[in-house]
């Protein structure tokens, strides 16, 4: 499982919207908002999505600037479960 700390800038005007869709996304989750419309998330892989094409998707939103991946963690899941 990819688990990836994520910095979002997002404009001004639409820092509002792009956090309410960031909250929709699956395996995306907001920890806090930081000065300058910036947004604090994790997005881990859900099911067949894995975290990449989340970020991209994240990227890709209406109103985003940037979307830097901060940390990168990849856990392997237990099997025996």
């Amino acid at each position: 499982m990819n688990i990836c700390g994520v910095l979002v800038h997002a404009g001004a005007k639409e820092a509002a919207a792009v956090e309410a869709k960031l909250k929709t996304m699956p395996g995306v989750e907001v920890h806090d908002r930081a000065p300058g419309d910036r947004f604090i998330v994790t997005v881990e892989d859900v099911g067949e999505v894995s975290a990449a094409d989340t970020i991209l998707e994240i990227h890709r939103l209406s109103g985003v600037i940037t979307a830097t991946l901060t940390f990168h963690s990849f856990e392997e899941l237990d099997q025996a479960v």
